[in-house]
Protein backbone atom coordinates (compact mmCIF):
# COMPACT_ATOMS: atom_id res chain seq x y z
CA UNK A 1 0.00 0.00 0.00
CA UNK A 2 2.93 2.19 0.80
CA UNK A 3 4.51 2.16 -2.70
CA UNK A 4 1.17 2.92 -4.34
CA UNK A 5 0.27 5.81 -2.04
CA UNK A 6 3.67 7.23 -2.87
CA UNK A 7 2.77 7.50 -6.42
CA UNK A 8 0.72 10.34 -5.68
CA UNK A 9 2.33 13.83 -5.10
CA UNK A 10 2.10 14.93 -1.95
CA UNK A 11 -0.49 18.16 -1.48
CA UNK A 12 1.17 22.10 -0.34
CA UNK A 13 -0.51 21.80 2.91
CA UNK A 14 1.49 18.81 3.83
CA UNK A 15 4.35 20.24 2.62
CA UNK A 16 3.60 23.10 4.54
CA UNK A 17 3.21 21.06 8.10
CA UNK A 18 6.53 19.87 7.87
CA UNK A 19 8.07 23.06 7.00
CA UNK A 20 6.06 25.02 9.54
CA UNK A 21 7.34 23.83 12.45
CA UNK A 22 11.24 23.74 11.43
CA UNK A 23 10.80 27.77 10.50
CA UNK A 24 9.28 28.60 13.35
CA UNK A 25 12.28 26.84 15.69
CA UNK A 26 14.81 28.51 13.14
CA UNK A 27 13.08 31.64 13.33
CA UNK A 28 13.47 31.96 17.62
CA UNK A 29 16.67 33.29 17.88
CA UNK A 30 17.95 35.18 20.91
CA UNK A 31 21.12 36.69 19.82
CA UNK A 32 19.66 37.78 16.01
CA UNK A 33 16.76 39.81 17.67
CA UNK A 34 18.69 40.96 20.96
CA UNK A 35 21.17 42.73 18.94
CA UNK A 36 18.31 44.48 16.59
CA UNK A 37 16.27 45.22 19.66
CA UNK A 38 19.46 47.30 20.95
CA UNK A 39 20.39 48.73 17.24
CA UNK A 40 16.54 49.81 17.26
CA UNK A 41 16.24 51.10 20.46
CA UNK A 42 19.13 53.75 19.73
CA UNK A 43 18.83 57.71 19.67
CA UNK A 44 20.43 57.98 16.25
CA UNK A 45 19.62 56.49 12.79
CA UNK A 46 17.54 53.72 14.53
CA UNK A 47 15.14 52.93 11.65
CA UNK A 48 18.04 53.46 9.06
CA UNK A 49 20.46 51.07 10.77
CA UNK A 50 18.04 48.64 11.82
CA UNK A 51 17.08 47.90 7.98
CA UNK A 52 20.78 47.46 7.01
CA UNK A 53 21.01 45.34 9.97
CA UNK A 54 17.73 42.85 9.01
CA UNK A 55 19.12 43.38 5.09
CA UNK A 56 22.38 41.83 6.22
CA UNK A 57 20.30 38.87 7.99
CA UNK A 58 17.78 38.05 5.27
CA UNK A 59 21.34 38.13 2.68
CA UNK A 60 22.96 35.02 4.72
CA UNK A 61 19.21 33.65 5.10
CA UNK A 62 18.97 33.54 1.34
CA UNK A 63 22.21 32.20 1.33
CA UNK A 64 21.25 29.11 3.16
CA UNK A 65 18.06 29.23 0.94
CA UNK A 66 20.22 28.34 -2.03
CA UNK A 67 22.66 26.25 -0.45
CA UNK A 68 20.04 24.03 1.21
CA UNK A 69 17.80 23.60 -2.11
CA UNK A 70 20.41 22.51 -4.21
CA UNK A 71 22.60 20.56 -1.70
CA UNK A 72 19.59 18.17 -1.28
CA UNK A 73 17.98 18.67 -5.40
CA UNK A 74 18.84 15.00 -5.41
CA UNK A 75 16.12 13.91 -2.89
CA UNK A 76 13.31 14.85 -5.27
CA UNK A 77 13.16 11.37 -7.41
CA UNK A 78 11.69 9.95 -4.52
CA UNK A 79 9.94 10.45 -1.10
CA UNK A 80 11.91 11.39 1.51
CA UNK A 81 10.70 9.72 4.40
CA UNK A 82 11.60 6.18 2.15
CA UNK A 83 15.49 7.20 1.69
CA UNK A 84 18.14 6.40 4.10
CA UNK A 85 20.19 9.22 3.49
CA UNK A 86 17.62 11.75 4.14
CA UNK A 87 17.02 10.20 7.13
CA UNK A 88 20.77 10.37 7.80
CA UNK A 89 20.73 14.41 7.18
CA UNK A 90 18.19 14.55 10.11
CA UNK A 91 19.62 12.20 12.54
CA UNK A 92 23.18 14.21 11.92
CA UNK A 93 21.07 17.39 12.32
CA UNK A 94 19.23 16.38 15.56
CA UNK A 95 22.51 15.49 17.24
CA UNK A 96 24.29 17.92 16.29
CA UNK A 97 21.69 20.54 17.72
CA UNK A 98 21.89 18.23 20.56
CA UNK A 99 25.62 18.50 21.31
CA UNK A 100 25.46 22.03 20.73
CA UNK A 101 22.80 22.60 23.52
CA UNK A 102 24.92 20.37 25.63
CA UNK A 103 28.15 22.90 24.88
CA UNK A 104 26.22 26.01 25.58
CA UNK A 105 25.39 24.16 29.06
CA UNK A 106 29.07 23.49 29.89
CA UNK A 107 29.98 26.75 28.54
CA UNK A 108 27.29 28.96 30.64
CA UNK A 109 28.68 26.95 33.76
CA UNK A 110 32.36 27.48 32.77
CA UNK A 111 33.01 30.84 31.36
CA UNK A 112 29.63 33.29 32.55
CA UNK A 113 31.14 36.43 32.67
CA UNK A 114 33.19 35.70 29.53
CA UNK A 115 30.16 34.62 27.88
CA UNK A 116 28.34 37.77 29.00
CA UNK A 117 30.62 40.12 28.04
CA UNK A 118 31.03 38.51 24.38
CA UNK A 119 27.16 38.82 23.69
CA UNK A 120 27.18 42.60 24.58
CA UNK A 121 30.14 43.31 23.01
CA UNK A 122 28.90 43.03 18.88
CA UNK A 123 25.74 45.26 19.79
CA UNK A 124 27.42 48.55 20.79
CA UNK A 125 25.57 50.90 19.38
CA UNK A 126 29.05 53.35 18.90
CA UNK A 127 31.16 50.48 17.47
CA UNK A 128 28.34 49.97 14.78
CA UNK A 129 27.04 53.48 13.86
CA UNK A 130 27.85 53.07 10.05
CA UNK A 131 25.25 51.08 7.68
CA UNK A 132 27.75 49.25 6.67
CA UNK A 133 28.83 48.02 10.14
CA UNK A 134 25.38 47.31 10.29
CA UNK A 135 25.01 45.02 7.36
CA UNK A 136 27.85 43.03 8.08
CA UNK A 137 26.56 42.78 11.86
CA UNK A 138 23.47 41.15 10.67
CA UNK A 139 25.16 39.19 7.93
CA UNK A 140 27.59 37.93 11.01
CA UNK A 141 24.81 36.74 13.52
CA UNK A 142 22.91 35.24 11.04
CA UNK A 143 26.46 33.18 9.88
CA UNK A 144 27.08 32.43 13.84
CA UNK A 145 23.28 31.45 15.07
CA UNK A 146 23.69 27.67 14.03
CA UNK A 147 20.42 26.67 15.82
CA UNK A 148 18.40 28.69 13.03
CA UNK A 149 20.92 27.35 10.01
CA UNK A 150 20.81 23.15 11.70
CA UNK A 151 17.17 23.83 11.46
CA UNK A 152 16.36 25.62 8.44
CA UNK A 153 18.58 23.44 6.03
CA UNK A 154 16.34 20.71 7.04
CA UNK A 155 13.29 23.05 5.90
CA UNK A 156 14.91 23.21 2.74
CA UNK A 157 15.30 19.64 2.18
CA UNK A 158 11.75 18.83 2.74
CA UNK A 159 10.50 21.38 -0.01
CA UNK A 160 13.34 20.08 -2.04
CA UNK A 161 12.46 16.36 -1.79
CA UNK A 162 8.68 17.15 -1.68
CA UNK A 163 6.34 15.81 -4.69
CA UNK A 164 4.27 19.10 -5.27
CA UNK A 165 4.71 21.50 -8.51
CA UNK A 166 7.09 24.05 -8.92
CA UNK A 167 4.57 27.28 -7.61
CA UNK A 168 4.08 25.26 -4.32
CA UNK A 169 7.24 24.96 -3.85
CA UNK A 170 7.97 28.76 -4.70
CA UNK A 171 5.29 29.04 -1.40
CA UNK A 172 6.26 27.31 0.86
CA UNK A 173 10.08 28.37 0.72
CA UNK A 174 8.72 32.14 0.96
CA UNK A 175 7.01 30.92 3.76
CA UNK A 176 9.69 29.65 5.18
CA UNK A 177 11.81 32.58 4.42
CA UNK A 178 9.15 34.86 5.81
CA UNK A 179 8.70 33.04 8.87
CA UNK A 180 12.99 32.21 9.79
CA UNK A 181 13.25 36.04 9.72
CA UNK A 182 10.74 36.89 11.90
CA UNK A 183 12.93 37.84 14.55
CA UNK A 184 15.09 40.58 12.51
CA UNK A 185 11.87 41.86 10.42
CA UNK A 186 9.34 41.96 12.93
CA UNK A 187 11.10 44.45 15.71
CA UNK A 188 11.60 46.37 12.22
CA UNK A 189 8.15 46.51 11.49
CA UNK A 190 6.96 47.62 14.64
CA UNK A 191 9.56 50.23 14.93
CA UNK A 192 8.31 51.63 11.79
CA UNK A 193 4.50 51.42 12.90
CA UNK A 194 5.10 52.62 16.47
CA UNK A 195 8.09 54.49 16.88
CA UNK A 196 8.17 56.15 20.31
CA UNK A 197 6.52 53.46 22.37
CA UNK A 198 8.43 50.78 20.56
CA UNK A 199 12.03 52.30 21.39
CA UNK A 200 10.80 52.00 25.09
CA UNK A 201 10.06 48.30 24.88
CA UNK A 202 13.07 47.24 22.69
CA UNK A 203 15.02 48.73 25.51
CA UNK A 204 13.74 46.33 28.41
CA UNK A 205 12.89 43.63 26.30
CA UNK A 206 16.84 43.76 24.88
CA UNK A 207 17.69 43.08 28.42
CA UNK A 208 14.98 40.56 28.81
CA UNK A 209 15.84 38.81 26.15
CA UNK A 210 20.03 38.83 26.84
CA UNK A 211 19.48 37.71 29.82
CA UNK A 212 17.59 34.37 29.13
CA UNK A 213 19.21 33.67 25.78
CA UNK A 214 20.93 31.05 26.79
CA UNK A 215 17.85 28.82 28.09
CA UNK A 216 15.68 29.92 24.93
CA UNK A 217 18.91 28.48 23.01
CA UNK A 218 18.91 25.13 24.82
CA UNK A 219 15.49 24.87 25.17
CA UNK A 220 15.41 25.00 21.00
CA UNK A 221 17.91 22.78 20.19
CA UNK A 222 16.84 19.92 22.71
CA UNK A 223 13.39 19.99 21.39
CA UNK A 224 13.83 20.22 17.53
CA UNK A 225 17.26 18.39 18.00
CA UNK A 226 14.45 15.63 19.69
CA UNK A 227 12.31 16.07 17.23
CA UNK A 228 14.93 15.79 14.25
CA UNK A 229 15.97 12.56 15.45
CA UNK A 230 12.83 10.47 16.09
CA UNK A 231 11.69 11.88 12.23
CA UNK A 232 14.90 10.07 11.44
CA UNK A 233 13.90 6.51 13.05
Amino acid sequence: LSSITSEYPECVSELLAKVIPLSLGAAISPTVLAVGLLILSAPKRAVIRGTTYTAGVMSILAVLTAVGLKLTHHATSVPAARQPITRAIDATFGLVLLLLALSTVLRAMSTDKESAAATQSPAEPDKHSSLWAAFVLGMAMMMTNFSTILLYLPAMREISASRVDLSDKATAVCVAFLITSMAATLPLALRLIAPSKSAKWFASLHTLVTRYQRQIAVTIEVIFGAYLLLKAV
